[in-house]
This record gives structure tokens, sequence and C-alpha cells, in this order.
């Protein structure tokens, strides 16, 4: 596999031994618990290491990458990059995870996502019943920001500058335009 330079830098991060993990908050009802991890990669076999989609934002660079884990595990993860002021590429992590996403009839995004002040970052598999015919994602913030990606290999990226106000607006749409899911994202982080 020939890899872009952004791509490779992406690559040797994931591939490199993860750091020490911080379980932040109290699990959900459903069992999920936030955390965070300290420097270091997500330990994944390099012979599992699939781009599933890359977009060009702002001067930077998002990807969706999938891999097994040390463990075995499959795992997805969201990776920001631009290039230094030398040259080489840089990486930030802005989400990932691992497991069964929860089932849904309806179409949606199941979301990573980093955020803040300056910034906001996302991306997702998008799952459901109609997940097949989605064509086009667009999330509509409660500061009017519209942000919109085009689904490939059943992935959407999305980043801006500055951040956003939350909550959004989630359609998902067919190629014909036709609205295939409607919902609130990020509710519950406004």
């Amino acid at each position: 596999m020939s890899l872009t330079e952004a791509e490779q830098a992406v690559f040797d991060h994931v591939t490199s031994e993860p750091g020490p993990v911080t379980w932040t908050g109290p699990r959900s009802q459903g069992g999920w618990q936030a955390s965070t991890e300290g420097p270091g990669g997500a330990g994944a076999d390099p012979a599992t290491v699939r781009f599933r989609k890359s977009r060009v934002l702002s001067g930077r660079q998002l990807h969706m990458v999938d891999f097994d884990g040390g463990d075995g595990r499959p795992r997805h993860a969201i990776v920001l990059t631009w290039q230094g002021p030398r040259g080489a590429w840089l990486v930030a992590p802005a989400g990932g995870g691992s497991g069964l996403a929860p089932c849904q009839r309806d179409s949606w995004v199941n979301f990573n996502a980093q955020w803040n002040a300056d910034m906001f970052a996302a991306g997702g598999h998008v799952l459901g019943h109609e997940a097949e015919s989605a064509h086009l994602v667009r999330l509509t913030f409660a500061d009017g920001t519209v942000l919109e990606d085009t689904v490939e290999n059943k992935v959407v990226l999305f980043f801006t500058e500055p951040g956003v106000a939350f909550p959004a607006r989630a359609e998902i749409r067919n190629a014909a335009g036709d609205l295939l899911a409607e919902y609130d994202a990020f509710a519950d982080v406004g």
C-alpha cells in the first residue's frame, strides 16, 4: 500500500505503543465510559490498518482508519494531521473507539469528536437500516454553522475553525436528496 506523507504519519501513530488510559466520568446506563489516553499510539497491528476515508479541510487533513488493536479487537480512529513549520506531518487523535456500535433501525452516524472554542473535528460510520443508500450528511449547529460531507465507505468526516455551539441537527440524505433520517446530535454536550 502506497501512503501519502500525511497517511504515513497516521499509520506510524496508530501502530505505535499506546499511552496509559485514564477513565473519566461514570459509566452510562449502557455501560459506556469515556477515557483519555496519554502520549502514544493505538498499538495497531500494522497488517490490519485500513484507511476508510481522508479529507483535506482548512489546511489540515482528517483521516478515519480501522485496525485491530494489540488485543485483536477491531478499533477505529479519527486522526487530524497538519504540516509543521519544518515540513513534517504532525498528528492529533480526534476520537475513536472499539467494539460494536449500538444497534438502531433508523440511519444515524456513530460520531467520534473532539472540540474546543477554536475547532471542531468529528467523524464516524453511517449505520442503520438505510445506511447503504446514504449519500450526504449535513450538520446544522445551534450557532448556524452548517457542515456537510458525502458518505464514502460508510464514513463521514467534519472539521471547522473556530469551534461550534451545540447541539446540532443531523440530516442523512440519499443521492436524490431525499431525507433518510433527521435527529439531534451532540445534544448532551451543549
